[in-house]
């Protein structure tokens, strides 16, 4: 990849104002708003040698470290119910300085491919209805339910839930209608997948794939005009999947292993 530490990051921090959630409001949270995430004047490199998950925190941290509408008061916050029990962690602790209320927010970065009914992800451990299960009886639940276990300062804030969750939801190649599960946001990123052996059925002889470093996987096509990727070949061997970039598509493409999902591959 053709791209500097800090021009990834630009790039990243760019993003989080125009790019769509990948999940609406829920029942237990709305979405936190994508238009008061502007990005920082003064930018820190972010560390890409972390997962993504933690990379998109860090990012997401910077824009809040310098917002002039929120204070960023708490960051990963363990709620312990004793020393050695630990019940969770919040992503981040905000405070709205026009409203002054608290809010907890946590966020996710989440793709997935939709095989039949089914919505696992990349890794197929993983799956959108059981992170949709996980964030709503769970997460998104923490305040709530022991916030008289949180730091002695919050206990008696009046603590609202909110949720920042993007990502891009793959339809099979082959699939003539798109998949729309529940709370998805209708407006998502959309990105099409195959199999490894569909290749032949569905691309020309010397069609060109580039792969997308998974540290950009979040980030629409529209903002990588210019960079260069690296090239992949559909005859090397594929252990696990991998975001593509087809020349002159709009959309992001995974090719998937051909016991996909069903493989031992792991992100």
């Amino acid at each position: 990849m053709t791209l500097h530490p800090k021009q990834a990051t630009e790039i990243i921090l760019k993003s989080f104002a125009t790019t769509p959630l990948l999940i609406a409001d829920l029942p237990e949270a709305p979405h936190f708003p994508e238009s008061d995430l502007a990005p920082p004047d003064d930018l820190t490199p972010l560390n890409f040698s972390q997962k993504l998950g933690h990379l998109y925190e860090d990012a997401l941290a910077q824009i809040f470290v310098a917002s002039k509408n929120y204070d960023l008061l708490e960051r990963s916050l363990q709620i312990q119910k004793d020393i050695h029990t630990t019940i969770g962690e919040l992503d981040f602790l905000l405070r709205n300085l026009d409203s002054n209320q608290v809010i907890h927010l946590e966020c996710a970065t989440k793709f997935y491919l939709a095989v039949g009914s089914d919505l696992p992800g990349p890794d197929a451990r993983d799956n959108y209805f059981k992170k949709l299960t996980h964030l709503r009886q769970h997460q998104l639940q923490l305040t709530h339910s022991f916030q008289d276990l949180l730091p002695t300062k919050y206990r008696d804030e009046d603590i609202i839930t909110k949720q920042l969750v993007h990502g891009c939801l793959f339809d099979h190649i082959e699939a003539e209608t798109t998949a729309t599960p529940e709370f998805s946001n209708p407006k998502c990123r959309r990105g099409k997948w195959l199999r490894q052996t569909e290749i032949p059925l569905h691309f020309p002889a010397g069609q060109e794939f580039q792969v997308i470093p998974k540290t950009l996987w979040p980030i629409p096509l529209k903002f990588l005009p210019k960079i260069t990727l690296e090239s992949w070949e559909p005859t090397q061997p594929l252990e696990r999947c991998a975001m593509v970039r087809v020349p002159n598509k709009p959309i992001p493409y995974f090719i998937a292993p051909a016991e996909y999902p069903h493989y031992e591959g792991t992100l």
